[in-house]
């Protein structure tokens, strides 16, 4: 949680100092983006998975392992799919985050590389009111759809597991 305690601005001028040298020159590239996202909301996501795993019993594993599953089929068929809501909330956070990011990303974009609310605030430096509001409104319409995408996706793993266990 070592990210949430630094300020993004820091954290920005950081990666540009971190990554303008060789042999690791990234400054100004589409990576360094998604670096700083991943690592800007790595602690939340695992904090969920934290929490998700923290609520499997034991007793889980060692039922799948006494049936002769093994390891890999006992995460793929127990263990992933209990934890699923919790991925996609990690998920569904760290896009939010990112895409309305705005104190770490403004000194990391570049003119081939932009990203929206960077787009915006110059939009609103510059005077452009509509230009900006009009973004902004986009960005608010696709968070949306990926939240309720997100929640769609959530509900129907419910609804098919209710309906498992009621045709036992």
């Amino acid at each position: 949680m070592l990210s949430f305690a630094i300020p993004g601005t820091v954290i920005g001028v950081a990666y540009i100092m971190a990554f303008n040298f060789p042999p690791i020159e990234l400054t100004g590239t589409g990576l360094i983006l998604i670096i700083v996202f991943i690592f800007r909301n790595m602690p939340v996501g695992v904090r969920g998975g934290i929490a998700a795993m923290s609520q499997l019993d034991a007793s889980l594993d060692e039922a799948s392992i006494t049936l002769g599953a093994n390891s890999a089929t006992t995460l793929r068929r127990v263990i992933l799919p209990l934890m699923g809501p919790a991925i996609l909330a990690a998920l569904t956070y760290s896009f939010v985050r990112a895409i309305t990011s705005v104190s770490a990303v403004i000194f990391l974009v570049s003119a081939r590389h932009n990203m929206a609310t960077s787009f915006i605030v110059g939009r609103v430096e510059n005077g452009e009111y509509g230009i900006a509001i009009a973004y902004a409104s986009v960005l608010i319409v696709t968070m949306l759809t990926v939240i309720i995408a997100m929640q769609l996706a959530i509900g129907r793993r419910k609804l098919r597991r209710a309906d498992r266990i009621e045709a036992h």
